[in-house]
């Protein structure tokens, strides 16, 4: 699969339900780990790496992001790695996601957030998966965050959102491992 065909395994305007429109990925995020658990320091450094495809084993990679004006937010990332690193990557996250309970990182607009894990649980998707709920603080503000990220033969995929209906998230995480499984887009 060439680098075209393999943007096509993201998520696009269309599989979203409510109204977003899609931003420059690298303009979100990079964030840096400040304090709190040791294990958030390998979440931040670890999404960051999917983020960027900096793993060496890393095939293809690619980000897309979507907002919409009432501040929910839909972030996919999907990486395809060589020599059975995704199972690696994807463990790596997990036992990081799991030690965790609380870190602070700071985004590339020098806004920190305070983030606390509220709930782990395994998703059937791919070759497996999980999701976890995360609420951070940033001044008196709450956000309320979800991921799942699941593994499917070579392609990581993982999917950060800021929508408050759980279903949503698990909806859009099955459309895109679905994708990778069926990279027609007929998802």
């Amino acid at each position: 699969m060439d680098d075209a065909a393999f943007q096509q395994l993201l998520l696009r305007e269309e599989d979203l339900e409510e109204s977003f429109y899609g931003e420059e990925p690298s303009a979100a995020y990079d964030p840096v780990f400040v304090s709190g658990d040791e294990s958030g320091r390998a979440i931040v450094d670890l999404t960051n790496m999917l983020t960027h495809g900096g793993h060496p084993d890393t095939v293809h990679h690619a980000s897309a992001l979507f907002t919409n004006v009432v501040g929910s937010v839909v972030f996919h990332h999907v990486a395809e790695f060589r020599d059975g690193t995704c199972r690696q990557v994807y463990q790596e996250l997990h036992d990081a996601v799991h030690a965790c309970t609380h870190y602070r990182m700071e985004l590339n607009d020098g806004v920190r957030l305070d983030i606390s894990r509220v709930d782990l649980r395994p998703v059937n998707l791919g070759d497996g998966g999980f999701l976890v709920r995360w609420v951070s603080t940033v001044d008196h503000f709450v956000i309320d965050t979800a991921w799942v990220i699941a593994a499917k033969d070579d392609v990581l995929t993982f999917v950060n959102t800021r929508i408050p209906d759980e279903s949503e998230i698990l909806r859009l995480a099955r459309i895109a491992v679905d994708r990778v499984t069926e990279p027609t887009g007929a998802s």
